[in-house]
């Protein structure tokens, strides 16, 4: 089955997909990876009026490591986490369980703000910032509803 129609928006900047979101509100879904989001449009579980596409929004993926943090960028591939030197010496937990997520195409395009926006299992443990792309308060994983 192919997705009912939609309107597709391509930002690239945070500045014009915050304001994308607070024109079309509820109508709009958000696509990084797709690997949740399409099939449920396939299928028709999932019929939004407009997708506003994150892949050239500059600053939503980076691995960036401090004394005690990890941060991930929303739009940071799985596989890059998984390929991360820093990541892979720092907190080799994370490296190994990711091998645990599908297979590597399925790493290659799903991205970390998509596995906690569809409380995908493999993100039980991650954090994200809640509120803005940019700024916030981190909080557990656990909170997020």
């Amino acid at each position: 089955m192919k997705p009912a129609a939609f309107a597709y928006h391509d930002p690239t900047t945070i500045e014009e997909t915050l304001e994308l979101l607070g024109r079309f509100g509820g109508e709009a879904k958000l696509l990084a990876g797709g690997q949740s989001l399409v099939p449920a449009m396939n299928f028709r579980l999932a019929r939004p009026a407009r997708l506003i596409d994150l892949n050239h929004v500059d600053h939503l993926s980076y691995i960036e490591a401090d004394d005690d943090w990890l941060r991930l960028g929303a739009l940071t591939r799985q596989r890059a986490v998984e390929r991360s030197a820093t990541v892979g010496q720092r907190w080799p937990l994370l490296t190994e369980s990711l091998h645990l997520v599908g297979h590597p195409q399925i790493r290659n395009r799903g991205t970390v703000g998509g596995s906690l926006a569809h409380a995908n299992p493999a993100a039980v443990r991650w954090r994200r910032r809640r509120g803005r792309p940019i700024g916030g308060n981190l909080v557990p994983c656990e909170r997020i509803s």
